[in-house]
């Protein structure tokens, strides 16, 4: 909204211009909405389980702190991928509205040259390429579920083995196994 008159006239035209605002107005609202409840939930998560951890078996908690950085870093690139498709998902949208601007503006020319079946296809080839996006996105999202599972049930397992180490040699106790490991891998998933 920022931009110059001469912006829309050359860089933009008017569908697209609604279809983002309109795209953006739904991205505005989940971001003013619910995301301060949301940060607070996760923040005192993130520290209650550690304060947990720590204070019921400190030597595991320590072992599996070495559990959260694959879990972070899968989160974070399972993230970028979708954030990138969908805004290539996005623009695709916009590209379609365009179309559909331009074509019904200048309905009577569409009409009078029989131009309905490419507007039509043209409109067709943008909401193809939407689709792909939003199956790739699909795809990515169920990819880094999957891999992001994978790492925190390799880490119980990890934590398991280590606590049965742990309750052979320095006394620990099965239910002090459970609570860390529940504590540092709920704390690390809302990192």
């Amino acid at each position: 909204m920022r931009k110059g008159y001469s912006f829309f006239d050359v860089e933009t035209s008017t569908g697209e211009v609604i279809e983002r605002m309109s795209s953006d107005r739904m991205l505005i609202q989940d971001a003013i909405g619910e995301k301060v409840g949301k940060f607070l939930h996760l923040v005192s998560t993130f520290l209650g389980g550690f304060i947990i951890a720590f204070t019921r078996g400190w030597l595991l908690s320590l072992v599996m702190l070495s559990s959260i950085p694959p879990v972070v870093a899968a989160a974070a690139v399972m993230s970028l991928v979708l954030s990138k498709l969908s805004n290539r998902s996005q623009m695709a949208y916009a590209e379609a509205g365009k179309v559909f601007e331009q074509t019904i503006g200048s309905i009577r020319t569409v009409i009078s040259f029989t131009g309905e079946s490419r507007a039509i296809n043209e409109y067709k080839e943008h909401l193809k390429i939407s689709y792909k996006s939003a199956v790739h996105q699909g795809i990515a999202g169920v990819l880094g579920v999957g891999s992001l599972l994978l790492i925190v049930f390799c880490s119980y397992g990890f934590a398991v083995w280590y606590g049965a180490k742990l309750i052979i040699e320095k006394g620990y106790t099965g239910g002090y196994i459970i609570n860390v490991l529940m504590a540092i891998m709920t704390g690390a998933i809302c990192l």
